[in-house]
């Protein structure tokens, strides 16, 4: 297993993004959807024009295994002759060499994630992922069930043995994570099952679980679980629309949804030692269309714009130990134990 080039220690003091992708979206170019893609160069330049020393990096999308004609009309189904011989492992191969190999000037900025799905070919993806390790270092998993379209719950059985992975390697898991009534793949009251059942490995669920004030409290009581604040900006805007992918009612965390600022701040006081600032860069903005369950009908339009110079603005009104503690002592907490 490769030596890890960014440690704790070394990464103490810094501002660290827990939350950004890497590589191509082939679908979102394929259909004219925005974001398509985004390299670590043009990443390492925003990092540097707003004040951030390190993101936690993972590939974008997983179509190099899945047949892209299906996937565009909006079902993930392997390819008959994949580029991808399983899933992620073109991917997860081709984050690490263009940070290690193509630009190793920029290593100490980045933390890099492989990526996984949960359900498929587990042990062939996990024989992928191990001959990485012996080249380059791994900091963790990220898996995101509705763009694999395998449920989250396949980490229960099929998908066991990439928790006892990450449980052996002592690297944390990030999840996608929604509160919409419609999702069967990603949704919280699917995550707290696999988050319950391995209380020995570490879990970050994004996008703030849709501010559903519950699955918050929820998460604060567990200590092996941290929560992202992932495109603040769009998910308090589509608070403001009423959508079905944020927590509505007495569900739904009190704060003032006028300004994505307010929000991240309230979280923050309410749960100060789960909270972890993220950007999703570059899909804090999202122009798409997407498959949120397993209905013919079960598809959804986004028209949701913002900037990374957003993101970053989500910490302004917090106090300095309260900046330190979203993008340094709780996201190291995650990364290392």
């Amino acid at each position: 297993m490769a030596d890890c080039h960014l440690t704790r220690a070394g990464l103490a003091g810094k501002r660290i993004d827990a939350h950004s992708h890497v590589g191509v979206y082939l679908k979102a170019y394929l259909c004219g959807e925005f974001p398509y893609a985004q390299s670590l160069e043009g990443l390492s330049c925003m990092q540097q024009a707003h004040g951030v020393d390190v993101n936690v990096i993972f590939p974008f999308g997983p179509e190099l295994y899945f047949d892209v004609q299906k996937m565009i009309a909006g079902s993930a189904v392997p390819a008959a002759e994949p580029v991808s011989p399983v899933p992620y492992a073109a991917e997860n191969a081709l984050l690490m060499r263009e940070l290690f190999d193509c630009c190793p000037e920029l290593k100490g900025r980045f933390l890099p994630f492989v990526c996984a799905d949960p359900g498929r070919l587990v042990d062939a993806q996990l024989d992928a992922i191990r001959r990485l390790e012996a080249d380059y270092p791994i900091y963790g998993i990220k898996i995101s069930p509705v763009l694999c379209q395998m449920p989250v719950t396949r980490l229960l059985d099929e998908g066991r043995p990439l928790v006892d992975f990450a449980r052996s390697r002592d690297i944390p898991i990030l999840l996608h994570t929604t509160a919409d009534p419609r999702e069967t793949f990603s949704h919280a009251r699917l995550v707290f099952q696999v988050v319950e059942a391995n209380p020995q490995v570490r879990f970050c669920l994004a996008h703030s679980i849709a501010f559903h004030r519950g699955y918050l409290d929820r998460a604060a009581r567990m200590d092996n679980v941290w929560v992202d604040t992932s495109a603040a900006t769009i998910q308090v805007q589509l608070a403001r629309e009423n959508s079905l992918l944020i927590a509505a009612g007495p569900d739904r965390f009190d704060a003032d949804y006028s300004d994505h600022r307010r929000v991240i701040k309230g979280l923050v006081d309410a749960y100060p030692d789960t909270i972890l600032w993220g950007s999703d860069a570059p899909a804090y903005s999202y122009i798409v269309r997407r498959r949120q369950g397993e209905g013919p009908d079960d598809f959804e339009d986004f028209r949701l714009k913002a900037t990374y110079e957003d993101e970053v603005a989500a910490l302004d009104l917090l106090t300095d130990e309260e900046r330190r503690a979203v993008t340094n002592t709780n996201t190291l907490k995650f990364l290392f134990g």
